[in-house]
């Protein structure tokens, strides 16, 4: 789940930034879409603030299920409006209906079918040895889980592939030429991107963006990646900033390799689309963008099927989604551990989050709770019986700004909707950030020192982390603090030595 923007705590790190060395790629990120009805309920579902997609349902079949069987029950929905054709992801259908129908009514009588396994909205989720680098001394959350002893055992975590599945992690440096609307009328503008320069380009084995808009372009799977909220680098630091080359932060497991798989939609993704479809006017700012759950259906699975072995999904809303329940069991099946943030809703009545829910009952799935710099939970994080497993997630109550996750990470003030028109995403810079989103990048760096130490099955990850866990809060587990901190050392000394 998102961290608070800490905007306050930002006024403090403005400052000049190098200018990026850039290549031109003429329109390579502008949304030309093929299905301009599906964009437009896209658009409509964003900037209404809606928590689905309209005119979508998503299905699975049980198995044995035969084709004409599929079609009579598909059958039973409103025809849809638009001409867009049943998509799959895997076993489970995208499936257009009509806009003006009630989707969660729709999908409730489609899923009392003995065919149907599942049916549910497209819910739209939110966006939630001591190294040299300077800015080690600021990373209070490494040395509460005694990183430098981890690093002794374990330098970096060689190899192992990492996914995060998040707003996108930069890909390239390029400046991207976008329509876009400017107040008032319609402009050509260049919009620069650049690569973190704290993570070694070489280390990125592969980039998708699998977001609703992008997916309408010919050749999407060819079309780099780029972050323009600045929440998937974040995360991506904590895991595998490089680290020991004298420049800005650290990150866990350092010599891991990167898949960024872009499966969540940024306010100026969004507002990207609404100029390049002709719609003028400005997103509102206050409702930022989100994670179609047919995107992160699409990014988990593309992440498993290409070999990645842990899985951050630092991601979450309130309502239940039994197709991110499957597709998470599906990437743990394929061999990789996912961690899932937990929620940041705690002050506003502390409500179940999901998918982290269903990481308790999948072996090889861990739900991440938030502490602050004094080890007690942060005063946002999401409590529950389902909560397995706790790690630093910054707390601005607990330090202030000495308190929060630090990596280096995009320039806020250059994107920021409330102040910029023109945006620029090519600069970088101390970046504070707080919440479960924060804390479960830490368990997937942790679970990649573990695999590349022998542990390589996501069950046994899990319960290696969890048997050397620190104990905080009441002994034993509890629903504050799930199995205790992380333990990096004890964990790689432990279980991390054996098979």
């Amino acid at each position: 789940m998102a961290g608070a923007a800490l905007a306050t705590l930002l006024i403090a790190l403005r400052g000049s930034q190098p200018q990026a060395r850039q290549e031109p790629v003429a329109n390579a990120g502008e949304p030309v879409l093929q299905d301009p009805e599906r964009a437009a309920a896209i658009l409509t579902a964003f900037g209404e603030g809606l928590d689905a997609i309209p005119g979508e349902v998503l299905i699975k079949f049980r198995p044995g299920t035969g084709a004409a069987a599929m079609q009579s029950v598909m059958a039973l929905a409103p025809r849809p409006t638009r001409g867009s054709a049943v998509r799959w992801i895997g076993e489970t259908a995208v499936l257009p209906i009509d806009d003006s129908a009630p989707v969660a009514a729709v999908a409730d009588r489609l899923a009392r079918e003995p065919e149907v396994e599942y049916a549910q909205p497209n819910y739209l989720t939110r966006l939630r040895s001591t190294p040299n680098d300077p800015g080690l001394t600021r990373q209070w959350n490494f040395t509460a889980i005694d990183m430098p002893r981890a690093w002794d055992i374990n330098p970096g975590a060689v190899d192992v592939l990492v996914a995060v599945v998040d707003s996108g992690v930069t890909s390239t440096t390029a400046t991207v030429n976008y329509r876009l609307w400017t107040g008032a009328r319609f402009e050509t503008v260049p919009v620069a991107y650049r690569m973190n320069p704290d993570i070694d380009a070489g280390r990125f084995a592969g980039a998708r963006d699998t977001t609703s808009l992008r997916l309408t372009l010919p050749g999407f799977a060819t079309q780099p990646v780029f972050d323009s909220d600045g929440h998937g680098t974040h995360v991506a630091g904590t895991i595998l900033q490089t680290t020991n080359n004298s420049l800005g932060y650290a990150g866990m497991a350092y010599r891991a390799r990167l898949l960024s798989v872009k499966s969540c939609m940024s306010y100026w993704d969004i507002q990207f689309a609404m100029s390049a479809a002709g719609r003028p006017g400005f997103t509102p700012p206050d409702l930022g963008g989100g994670c179609a759950t047919s995107d992160v259906l699409e990014g988990i699975r593309f992440a498993a099927d290409n070999g990645a072995k842990m899985i951050n999904l630092s991601l979450g809303g309130e309502t239940t989604s039994p197709a991110e329940r499957e597709a998470i069991t599906y990437a743990v099946g394929k061999g990789a551990f996912v961690a899932i943030a937990m929620g940041n809703e705690f002050e506003e009545g502390n409500p179940i989050e999901y998918p982290a829910f269903y990481a308790a009952s999948i072996d090889g799935a861990m739900s991440v709770g938030a502490v602050g710099r004094s080890l007690r939970r942060a005063f946002y994080s999401n409590t529950g019986s389902h909560l397995e497993i706790a790690a630093p997630g910054g707390d601005s109550r607990d330090g202030g700004l000495a308190g929060v996750i630090y990596q280096t990470g995009l320039f806020e003030p250059d994107f920021d909707p409330e102040e910029v028109i023109l945006p620029r995403f090519d600069r970088y810079t101390d970046s504070p950030n707080q919440g479960t989103s924060m804390a479960t990048p830490h368990v997937i760096g942790l679970a990649a020192l573990l695999y590349s130490q022998g542990i390589t099955n996501p069950a046994a990850i899990e319960a290696a982390i969890k048997r050397f866990a620190r104990d905080l809060g009441p002994a034993g587990p509890d629903t504050q603090f799930g199995a205790g901190l992380i333990d990096p050392p004890g964990a790689l000394r432990g279980l991390g030595l054996a098979r």
